[in-house]
């Protein structure tokens, strides 16, 4: 009698929690990647500087001059131009000003144009070849590439604050999964739904089917505009955070950010929990009625 509830309790764990949920862990990983090569960038010479080698591993700054072939980025700084190799490459376009920054990661080839003023900061191994520094996408690690409408000075800082994703839950694997358990959810509803059926099978069914649209429907979704206000600030907390550990790099790490933004999550994880709860319930009672 209760196979449904059991299927339906079953797909809406995997598809609807844990999926998503291995999702955010792996896009929080990948920016958490980011954030920690551009600080890495930020301790490497200067391209140009007296400190910097005519070739090795450096940064770059400066002006995006043209654009040469189809894959290929000619930037000017100081007294001479790197031709950077962007065959294949992953850019990150940072846009905004700093505090209200946004960050999108992009294939160079599927990048629509580049804007007059743009400049490019750029962290890899500059080679000089055929009278050209130029930096490729053909050694062990590939090189960082931001485009952004800043002042260098800033630009690390910038990257570090915005680097992080708006809403991790909400990534291309819970999408896919989500698709997925709308479509496994619509073969186990009508098992639910026969005559013989009591009407709590058919409720609880369809309640769990419904899942992720529950807590956008009153009165639940205050609770769903609480949690969205709480990642917001555990997302600021962790901005703070990494931005302070780069201005502090050697210091005693301060964890009182860190601790912050751990109470925003757990605040949000309940407010989302509680609107998941009330809505349920009373999508339970409703359905039993008509059912």
């Amino acid at each position: 009698m209760f196979v449904p509830v059991y299927l339906a309790a079953l797909a809406a764990i995997i598809f609807y929690a844990l999926l998503p949920l291995v999702g955010a862990f792996m896009t929080r990983q990948q920016w958490r990647l980011f954030r920690n090569s551009v600080a890495v960038a930020a301790s490497l010479p200067v391209f140009g500087t007296t400190r910097s080698p005519e070739a090795g591993r450096c940064r770059i700054q400066g002006d995006v001059d043209a654009l040469g072939g189809k894959f290929e980025l000619w930037i000017s700084c100081s007294n001479a131009v790197v031709v950077v190799d962007l065959h294949d490459a992953w850019v990150y376009v940072l846009t905004g000003r700093a505090g209200d920054d946004t960050i999108e990661k992009r294939r160079w080839r599927d990048l629509p144009s580049i804007g007059p003023g743009a400049r490019a900061f750029i962290a890899g191994t500059v080679e000089l070849s055929g009278g050209r520094f130029v930096i490729s996408t053909d050694g062990k690690e590939a090189p960082l590439v931001i485009l952004h409408d800043g002042d260098d000075d800033s630009v690390i800082r910038r990257a570090i604050w915005a680097g992080r994703h708006e809403n991790e839950y909400w990534n291309p694997v819970s999408q896919v999964s989500m698709a997925l358990g709308v479509v496994i959810m619509s073969g186990i509803v009508p098992m639910a739904l026969r005559g013989r059926m009591p009407s709590l099978i058919g409720a609880l069914t369809l309640t769990m089917a419904f899942a992720p649209a529950l807590m956008l429907l009153p009165p639940g979704v205050i609770s769903f505009f609480v949690y969205r206000r709480f990642w917001r600030k555990a997302r600021y907390c962790r901005a703070r955070r990494d931005a302070e550990k780069l201005e502090h790099t050697g210091g005693t790490p301060d964890f009182s950010w860190q601790q912050r933004a751990n109470a925003a999550t757990t605040a949000s994880v309940l407010a989302l929990a509680s609107a998941l709860a009330v809505n349920g319930w009373l999508m339970v009672v409703l359905l039993r009625r008509l059912l």
